[in-house]
């Protein structure tokens, strides 16, 4: 529709259109096919390995509640937040992700 007008069109689907969905995952299914493919070969290792530094505040974290010492097991769980526990950027793990969605 165009200036409130209905317009013929021979190329795409009308915005909207339940077609429209359908269409576009038919067509997209051959590069879905590929990006499953190419995760095979991408993907490596099964876990990223654990941070040092986590583990580090994890341990004096454990011994500071075995002592009985709450407020030093609080101190080092919010130094624990601010850190990731697993490498983000070890060598030995790697993963694709791809997103794919059509809108109108």
């Amino acid at each position: 529709m165009e200036f409130h007008q209905i317009q013929n069109s021979i190329i795409g689907t009308p915005q909207g259109s339940i077609i429209s969905p359908i269409l576009s995952n038919i067509y997209l299914h051959k590069f879905d096919l590929f990006i499953s493919n190419l995760k095979k070969e991408f993907d490596q290792g099964k876990v990223a390995q654990r941070n040092p530094e986590y583990r580090k505040l994890e341990y004096l974290r454990a011994k500071a509640l075995k002592l009985g010492d709450t407020i030093e097991a609080n101190k080092q769980l919010k130094l624990m937040q601010k850190i990731k526990a697993r490498l983000p950027n070890d060598t030995n793990f790697r993963r694709l992700y791809m997103v794919r969605y059509a809108d109108d």
